[in-house]
């Protein structure tokens, strides 16, 4: 028999399952969407059993009709999504998600609480965001106090699925890191404020190591898998990271995806106190990451294709963009088209194509959008760099990184080699990793890096100067965006 691990993610459009074997070679994929339901401008909900419905389908599907023992399943998921459950374990009501924005109020609230927001970030590492599991709960506590009432326990998505599997309702820190209940340099859970939020330390769940064996499948659903065990996975960024081989301090991982991060291993849990930066447990021992988020990365191109270039083929995209040089003849890009988190915490920022003159070309403008996204990227990368965390060992990742342009701009810009993994498969093969971990299996060698870019010094010192005029762009229009927002608010 061919042994092999399972590794799964529950992201926001689909969950998503591999079949892996012992020498880290995918042997099987399989996905099913999920759908997102909005009932409210801002608001973004999901239904658990969704989540279990489509895991118990595409178990089934890679374990069906094959000559396999399957070692160990892991299972990771997206961070900060709150799941309320009653005394059964039933589901209270649908998820409110990592995008919903209903809490801006309970944020304020529970930053007062907890001594203002430096005090905050020195407790749990980062600020109280909308996005955070612990203003959902405060919500839920003034505008269902019906539903907050029923609450016996509460998790994440991961964790649902697990405790579907298993029985035992259980967490690890890089998700629990993203609660705002959680104290990431102590690892323990905050008693103030679960007294703020009125919720008792029973409704928690069991807090584990990740990568420790929560327990065995007895879901009778899934008869093929009966006594596999189920190890603790970890949150989506953090599995993605570790999925390929950024796990030590020095490694880093930038995602080009819709939106783009980049992910830098640290040994040392200082938070940001300007809140420009995340911190949050990694799943590797005695390590944590800082994170920088921007919200339009890929996003800000697949944008500007399908409404000004006709939607051309990103290998023509490519060549256009080559055929342009550093400061694409001097057109700037903001991609704030939804906003900007690190480092401006900005909702109000939004996208500019500037400096266009009749001399330009339609290449000049798709570089400039390359280039903007770049530049986010790398306002992001120092603001990590101003927390000591060195990045030594980059890997880039995501839709974006097949571009061999951006992602020479990438190595360019910060000065230091890029490298691109041979298996770009998100989170759920950092799951199998730790599935694979768990099951005795040395994994290391799972992660093989096949694209190289080299920083060209002298295209550094190029893109210098348009870097600084893109920062002071952003500086100049600050205020202006403010007012447009106003603006627009008023208008609708």
């Amino acid at each position: 028999m061919r042994e092999c691990i399972i590794g799964i993610d529950v992201g926001t459009a689909s969950v998503k399952g591999l079949l892996v074997d012992v020498s880290g070679t995918i042997i099987a994929t399989a996905s099913a969407p999920i759908r997102l339901s909005t009932p409210r401008p801002g608001w973004a909900e999901q239904s658990p059993e969704d989540w279990w419905k489509a895991t118990i389908q595409l178990l089934d599907t890679l374990t069906v009709d094959r000559n396999l023992e399957i070692l160990a399943v892991s299972i990771s998921g997206q961070m900060h999504s709150l799941v309320p459950l009653d005394a059964a374990g039933d589901v209270v009501r649908p998820a409110i998600l990592w995008c919903d924005q209903r809490t801006q109020q309970e944020c304020v609230e529970l930053t007062e609480a907890c001594g203002g927001e430096q005090e905050v970030i020195k407790t749990f590492g980062n600020p109280v965001l909308t996005g955070f599991t612990a203003p959902k709960l405060l919500w839920l506590r003034t505008n269902e106090p019906d539903n907050f009432a029923r609450i016996a326990r509460f998790c994440l998505p991961k964790d649902y699925l697990v405790l579907k599997l298993t029985g035992r309702l259980a967490i690890e820190p890089s998700d629990a890191s993203g609660t705002s209940l959680y104290r990431v340099r102590e690892g323990v859970w905050d008693d103030h404020i679960l007294d703020v939020l009125a919720v008792r330390r029973s409704m928690l769940p069991d807090l584990v190591g990740v990568g420790s064996v929560i327990g065995a499948i007895t879901c009778p659903d899934l008869p093929r898998l009966r006594g596999v065990p189920v190890v603790a996975g970890g949150a989506d960024n953090a599995a993605s990271a570790f999925g390929c081989g950024v796990e030590k301090p020095g490694d880093t991982v930038v995602s080009l995806g819709t939106s783009g991060t980049v992910v830098a291993v640290t040994a040392t849990p200082n938070p940001d106190l300007t809140g420009r930066v995340h911190l949050f447990s990694h799943v590797t021992k005695d390590c944590y990451y800082h994170m920088a988020v921007i919200l339009s990365a890929a996003g800000a191109l697949d944008w500007f294709r399908q409404r000004f270039a006709q939607n051309l083929s990103y290998g023509r995209i490519e060549e256009m963009v080559g055929q342009s040089p550093v400061g694409s003849n001097g057109v700037l890009f903001l991609p704030y088209l939804n906003g900007e988190r690190t480092p401006h915490r900005d909702p109000d920022a939004r996208g500019v194509l500037y400096g266009m003159s009749s001399f330009n070309s339609q290449g000049d403008m798709l570089r400039a959008v390359h280039e903007g996204v770049v530049f986010a990227l790398r306002e992001g990368a120092e603001s990590i760099a101003d927390m000591g965390t060195p990045m030594t060992n980059v890997r880039v990742v995501g839709g974006g990184s097949r571009s061999h342009v951006w992602c020479q701009m990438l190595a360019d810009n910060l000065g230091t080699p890029v490298w691109s993994p041979l298996v770009d498969e998100g989170a759920a093969y950092g799951s199998a990793r730790l599935a694979a971990n768990a099951a005795g299996i040395d994994t290391t060698g799972w992660v093989k890096l096949v694209e190289h870019y080299e920083p060209d010094e002298e295209k550094g010192r190029q893109y210098a100067p348009w870097f600084t005029e893109y920062k002071e762009l952003y500086q100049a229009l600050r205020e202006r965006f403010k007012i447009s927002g106003r603006l627009t608010e008023r208008r609708s």
